[in-house]
């Protein structure tokens, strides 16, 4: 038998008595003091953000901090990043503890996390490495649909693609529009929001034939509009040849030096098939144009449908890098709530990036197994073992200078050969 005591049943008590408008009325006819308490409690919106609700923009006290909720009512004026507050003085001592595997794993996922919910001060510059045997779609998906779940003005700033969320500002560069133009569409579309997340899906177009100065966009977003650009840059695009400029950085390695997060896509087969040739030994497989092959461009693994690797390189003020392997599975209808009013997306339930090392397809003992099954079966048409006959033969051959592997010197270059029935030999012939 349950006893409670008389604190747990004047709680019991006190819940009621707030869930129950009639019950307060009887307690209290004007609310008093319990009124506040109460719509804190039942989950009532506070006043400043009771206008938002009325124009189409639902919060509930779920969300926590993953909504920004005064996103699009911004104060005119300069848009300032949010700075996180100065650490303590005194060195921690616990700060440089060795980590073990957990906290290793913990603190990595959360650094990848941060990074694709477009948290503050996360990356403010986000560059990621793809090619035709895996594209970096799967990745800038995902980062669409956690923005528009966390109410974030999303701007892009399409070379390559045509279709995009209702939600999602386009800026269309296919048309006549110069490199002036676009940042002033840019700019427009960054207007209205405090916050935005800025995606180009071909840096490569921007740099090289739209002329577009990497510096000024870049203070743009994330300088003035204190937001998050993300670029993608193909890899397997080579930049025309500039003779004037010869002995200029290319493109490529000045996007490195200014990002400050470096994500390289690769699809998860090809990474399984690195691994299983690592596992025998075996120089790791090419694909796609490495083949070199004669018109081989793409893998018929490429873009695996399971998810795409992410080897990641998060690079922090101090200049320090921070480099982990990550698996990304596609996102299912269950990792999200059930969306708000006004917004397209609910919040994510569970953070779903893992580590690659984490991933049971990848690092499983029965996969292993397989993989060391694999190598031990023959890979040709025709059979290279031999028979027991063939082995007998073999033991039985005597080959010259066999006696020499015993150590017995003396006997000079003296050849060992027993003459068979066969052979003809004539000792009158050696006579002078």
């Amino acid at each position: 038998m349950m006893v409670l005591s008389l604190f747990e049943i004047a709680c019991r008590d006190w819940d009621a008595a707030f869930r129950s408008p009639e019950q307060l009325k009887h307690l209290l006819p004007n609310g008093g003091v319990l009124a506040d308490p109460r719509d804190s409690y039942l989950g009532v919106l506070p006043p400043q953000f009771r206008a938002l609700q009325k124009n189409g923009l639902n919060f509930t006290t779920h969300h926590g901090s993953w909504i920004k909720k005064d996103n699009f009512h911004a104060p005119s004026g300069v848009h300032k990043r949010k700075r996180k507050p100065e650490g303590r003085s005194v060195p921690d001592r616990n700060a440089m503890a060795p980590l073990n595997l957990a906290q290793h794993q913990r603190h990595y996922v959360h650094l990848m996390s941060r990074v694709l919910n477009i948290r503050t001060n996360a990356s403010p510059f986000t560059v990621l490495l793809d090619d035709l045997n895996q594209r970096a779609m799967p990745f800038v998906s995902e980062l669409v649909r956690r923005a528009l779940s966390r109410n974030v003005n999303v701007v892009v700033l399409s070379f390559e693609g045509t279709r995009f969320h209702p939600a999602v500002r386009n800026i269309d560069t296919h048309g006549p529009a110069n490199g002036d133009q676009i940042m002033s569409d840019l700019q427009t579309a960054m207007n209205p929001a405090k916050e935005s997340l800025v995606i180009i899906d071909s840096l490569y177009e921007l740099l090289n034939v739209e002329g577009i100065d990497m510096n000024s966009l870049f203070n743009l977003v994330a300088g003035k509009y204190a937001s998050t650009l993300v670029g993608v840059y193909h890899q397997d695009m080579f930049p025309a040849q500039d003779s004037i400029n010869a002995y200029a950085p290319q493109p490529l390695d000045l996007i490195k030096y200014m990002a400050t997060s470096v994500i390289t896509c690769k699809s998860f087969a090809h990474v399984l098939a690195a691994k299983a040739a690592k596992e025998r030994s075996l120089p790791e497989p090419t694909h796609g144009l490495l083949q070199g092959a004669e018109g081989v461009v793409q893998c018929l693994d490429a873009n695996d449908h399971r998810g795409i690797v992410l080897e990641a390189e998060f690079r922090r003020k101090s200049g320090r890098p921070e480099s982990e392997t990550y698996f990304l599975r596609a996102a299912r209808r269950s990792d999200y709530a059930a969306p708000a009013v006004g917004l397209p997306y609910g919040i994510l339930k569970q953070e779903f990036v893992t580590l690659l090392d984490m991933v049971p397809a990848y690092a499983s003992k029965e996969v292993l197994g397989l993989v060391q099954f694999a190598a031990d079966d023959m890979e040709s048409t025709f059979n290279l073992a031999l028979t027991e006959k063939q082995k007998q033969a073999r033991e039985g051959v005597v080959l010259p200078y066999f006696d020499a592997q015993k150590g017995e010197g003396g006997e000079g270059g003296r050849i060992l050969y027993d003459m068979g029935s066969e052979d003809d030999f004539d000792e009158e012939e050696d006579e002078i």
